[in-house]
């Protein structure tokens, strides 16, 4: 599978925005609301079909590096393979960040946050992100999860003051990295898929707010451009790993 097309959705291009913030609301039914009824978001998005998608199998040379092109795939097998009781989820962020620390060549990583996703769409009748095996939906439109606005304020939000005395000063630099593996066997339906970050102008992209119980957080949505290069792996397998880099310092 060297190339595929595919159909991906962008944020459109509204008028709306030039006066009306994007954003996007995470919350649970309350007394007058209720997200399974009322509109959590004010944005609207658009398919662009016939995409063509590279088979990150099919790249020999060079081959895709987080310091390059925004994300890296490795082969890794995990020793957690379900996740039923908040020690397994515990127990894959402390080896998250284990094998950050090697691959990143890092002193400190610290995985502040994890999320389970089932391909079905959920009713909002509770919502408790507290909870370690809080599941969600798919994502949904090209994205990015930080912002040159947000990236900071995560850090210094997850570092203690310790961490910050320590980290904050000249000679350390920063990444926030995500990290995405399937725990099927092999995914077959809706694998994640990557853009070349080169291939990004800076005007693709939209700032928007992600408001959640007690944070109001920033994402990008990004908008059509044709230069946009995409990347997928054609079968992810529960021991592939995939590490998007979503800001540099």
């Amino acid at each position: 599978m060297p190339q595929v097309q595919a159909t991906l959705e962008y944020l459109q291009k509204l008028q709306l925005y030039e006066h009306e913030k994007p954003y996007w609301c995470f919350m649970p039914i309350s007394d007058g609301f209720d997200p399974n009824v009322d509109r959590v978001d004010n944005l609207e998005f658009e398919e662009h079909k016939n995409i063509p998608i590279q088979d990150l199998r099919e790249c020999k040379d060079p081959i895709p590096d987080v310091d390059d092109c925004g994300f890296q795939w490795l082969d890794h097998r995990s020793a957690f393979d379900s996740f039923t009781k908040a020690e397994d989820v515990a127990g894959y962020r402390e080896e998250t960040e284990a094998l950050l620390k090697t691959t990143m060549d890092a002193v400190y990583v610290n995985c502040y946050d994890s999320v389970l996703r089932k391909n079905i769409v959920f009713k909002r009748d509770k919502l408790d992100l507290a909870d370690p095996l809080h599941t969600e939906g798919p994502a949904r439109g090209v994205h990015n999860d930080i912002t040159y606005e947000s990236g900071p304020a995560v850090i210094n939000r997850f570092m203690s003051d310790d961490e910050k005395t320590r980290f904050l000063k000249p000679g350390y630099r920063f990444r926030i990295i995500n990290t995405w593996r399937t725990l099927n066997p092999v995914l077959e339906d809706r694998p994640l898929a990557f853009c070349d970050s080169r291939s990004v102008d800076p005007n693709d992209l939209v700032a928007t707010d992600r408001i959640i119980p007690g944070n109001v957080g920033e994402v990008y949505y990004l908008t059509h451009n044709p230069k946009h290069k995409w990347w997928v792996h054609g079968h992810p397998r529960f021991s592939h790993r995939i590490d998007p880099k979503i800001l540099p310092s």
